[in-house]
């Protein structure tokens, strides 16, 4: 997982399997160091997905519900067709900002 730092932003871009396990554990130590270090936008790259289930969805939710108990936000930036489509299935494409690009969600 690759974390890039932009004033009080991160862009973490996932990989292309995003599956939770112990990826969910070190995204929820990264969120927490990256809001204790002042980060008040998080916004995932999600153009390298091809595969996500229900465990790495799970991941997204949790780290949208410790952001928003730190008054932060969480936008989901280049999100493939099928991550969209699965997004809509449950509709959480309600619940998550979504963004055609990095650069859009930034700005």
């Amino acid at each position: 997982m690759n974390v890039q730092r932009i004033g009080n932003a991160a862009v973490v871009v996932l990989e292309a399997r995003v599956l939770g396990g112990q990826l969910s554990v070190e995204l929820a130590d990264q969120l927490r160091r990256l809001v204790s270090e002042g980060v008040e936008h998080v916004v995932f790259d999600c153009s390298n997905v091809e595969l996500i289930n229900s465990s790495g969805i799970g991941m997204l939710v949790a780290a949208l519900t410790t952001l928003r108990s730190h008054h932060g936000r969480c936008t989901l930036a280049a999100v493939p067709e099928k991550m969209r489509t699965l997004l809509s299935i449950t509709h959480l494409d309600s619940i998550f900002a979504l963004s055609d690009s990095v650069s859009d969600a930034l700005a």
